[in-house]
């Protein structure tokens, strides 16, 4: 293969495959003359449980990458990636593409895949499943042979251990300082770690925000904390997001504050947000958001790959299904529990026993607990997209958000509560 593009449809053999014959689509490939082109074309068979594959084998070659490339045009079906799925099969190995993006009148998508410890032939496989009459045309299906995907290093910081009564902002600045020796990419303080109530909230630009600003500058870090802010006659709790150079990244207002801070006068936020750095497109919840599922599938939805989460207090045996459901990093800083920090599979840094149920490599690279300091410091490879049950690939593995590996015949959004639903 090289470092040449394989056009698949051009150069493979194709195969149709329908492990329930009845539920067969319509496979067919269409060739053009002199031109050498190709279309592969799939349609249903008048039966919604309508499932099966076309394949084409393809030689991976050890320790490189590949970028696959689809290009298609959808007719009569809604959720596209719930009803075309992409990848690559291969003895304990597992590679996919999970979206795709309107061009014109054609749907594309583009997705670089790490490829085999060791070479084999695999099965480049394009499903077809779940409509009764749709019809899918592909117009390219192609395979590119490139360099090992580098590592993405990225470095957090939280803070370990309980924080002392009345912690000032100086008590902060102290530990910030202590945080930039390590240097990590990002430092994360908790909720209202400035000490401030709702009833006491402050202007945006006041000395906690200039404290995670100044600090930023000075280690050349991210930084980021929540606090009680008033916006006009409102206040809500606000997490500040600062870049390297004390710039502000953004912003972002608690979705679901808890019922007692509705009660001592805050008032939710209406958005949720994602922002990029350096390192990674980070997402934030802040403390009772993280107790309901949605606003991390949410972010994860909106590209999040890491996830912040300040808090006063959280449920850390929630964090690792967070992470594992969605895919995700996540690091929580807290006023009242331990920090932590998860890897997309659901590990957790420093832990020392590994359940035997995950079955998954872990991307956390380095981890260091240090009680006196009050510091959580670890580093994970982001290259590193791992799931539980990670059998060689993602299309092995729990979903982790991938659209395309939810096999119900309806996408989960469509399903309803049958007549039989609980009261």
């Amino acid at each position: 293969m090289g470092a040449a593009r394989l056009n698949c449809l051009r150069s493979g053999e194709w195969q149709f495959v329908a492990p329930n014959p009845a539920l067969a689509p319509l496979f067919r490939k269409i060739s053009y003359g002199l031109t050498s082109s190709a279309s592969l074309i799939a349609e249903g068979n008048g039966r919604d449980e309508c499932y099966g594959y076309a394949l084409c084998r393809v030689q991976l070659k050890a320790e490189r990458s590949y970028t696959l490339r689809v290009r298609l045009v959808a007719e009569g079906i809604d959720d596209i990636e719930h009803h075309v799925v992409h990848g690559l099969y291969g003895p304990s190995y597992s590679g996919g593409l999970f979206s795709l993006r309107s061009e014109g009148l054609f749907l594309v998508g583009e997705e670089r895949i790490a490829g085999p410890a060791e070479a084999m032939e695999a099965e480049l496989r394009v499903y077809f499943r779940y409509s009764a009459r749709g019809r899918v045309t592909w117009e390219e299906i192609s395979l590119e042979e490139r360099e090992p995907i580098p590592p993405r290093l990225a470095t957090f910081a939280c803070r370990e251990g309980q924080v002392p009564e009345g912690a000032t902002l100086a008590y902060w600045g102290e530990w910030l300082d202590r945080a930039g020796t390590r240097q990590p990419d990002i430092a994360l303080l908790p909720e209202t770690f400035d000490g401030v109530s709702p009833g006491a909230a402050q202007p945006g630009d006041g000395p906690a925000a200039a404290l995670l600003a100044a600090k930023a500058r000075q280690w050349n870090m991210y930084t980021c904390g929540a606090v009680c802010e008033a916006h006009g006659d409102l206040a809500h709790t606000v997490a500040h997001l600062f870049d390297r150079s004390g710039q502000s990244v953004g912003t972002y207002r608690k979705l679901l504050p808890h019922e007692s801070e509705l009660d001592a006068g805050l008032s939710p936020g209406n958005e949720l947000r994602v922002f990029d750095t350096d390192f990674a497109r980070i997402g934030i919840m802040i403390c009772f958001d993280s107790w309901f599922p949605e606003i991390a599938r949410a972010l994860a939805r909106m590209g999040a790959e890491a996830i912040l989460l300040p808090n006063v207090g959280y449920c850390e045996e929630l964090m690792p299904a967070r992470a594992a459901d969605n895919g995700v990093c996540i690091a929580a800083s807290s006023l009242l529990h331990p920090a932590g920090i998860w890897g997309s599979s659901g590990v957790r840094a420093g832990e020392t026993v590994t359940p035997d149920s995950r079955e998954s490599p872990s991307a956390i690279q380095s981890a260091e607990h240090d009680c006196a300091s009050g510091l959580l410091v670890a580093t994970i490879d982001l290259s590193k997209k791992y799931s539980p049950h990670w059998k060689g690939g993602p299309m092995a593995s729990a979903p982790a958000a991938r659209v395309g590996r939810v096999t119900s015949m309806q996408p989960l959004k469509g399903l309803e509560f049958g007549p039989g639903r609980g009261k």
